[in-house]
């Protein structure tokens, strides 16, 4: 391998490099996110045995279930990034 293409790898290894942890940061603040709306959705809930209306509008169940779905397209982000970084 010469020298430039060596420079060009570690490059392009560093950049997956970045990807990958700004992808798991991104895990982690849809996690959180999600975790949060969780607990609302629960908080909502057991008040609205109380209540004569429902607390919880439709749109937070939904909006779990998409943050859940872009948790798992991240994962699979992060997956491809390191099958990626292996071939190399």
């Amino acid at each position: 391998m010469t020298e430039s293409a060596g420079e060009s790898l570690g490059e392009v290894r560093g950049v997956l490099a970045e990807v990958s942890e700004r992808l798991r940061a991104a895990y982690r603040c849809v996690r959180s996110a999600e975790q949060g709306l969780d607990e609302a959705i629960a908080v909502l809930s057991r008040l609205d045995q109380s209540h004569h209306d429902n607390l919880v509008p439709p749109e937070l169940p939904r909006a779990s279930s998409e943050l859940t779905r872009g948790l798992g397209l991240i994962s699979g982000g992060v997956e491809s990034v390191e099958a990626i970084d292996a071939r190399l």
